[in-house]
């Protein structure tokens, strides 16, 4: 699968800065303001897929150990 996201020209500085600004991006990152905000979008896409993975799986553990009676 590839995802890609189309920013128009006339947005992106300020797409870019914002994200920058957002996630601590400095001159010495040793990267340009562009990819660490691709960088970053990319890590929130990864991100967001585990933390919904972990609830999937909180979610099937919730429902196989809250039925169990213990007496």
């Amino acid at each position: 699968m590839n995802i890609n996201l189309t920013i128009p020209d006339a947005n992106a500085p300020q797409i870019i800065d914002g994200v920058c600004t957002a996630t601590g991006w400095t001159v010495e990152s040793g990267k340009t303001k562009a990819q660490w905000a691709k960088e970053k979008l990319a890590l929130w896409i990864k991100e967001t897929a585990k933390r919904g993975l972990l609830k999937s799986s909180q979610t099937q553990i919730t429902g196989t150990i809250d039925p169990v009676v213990i007496t």
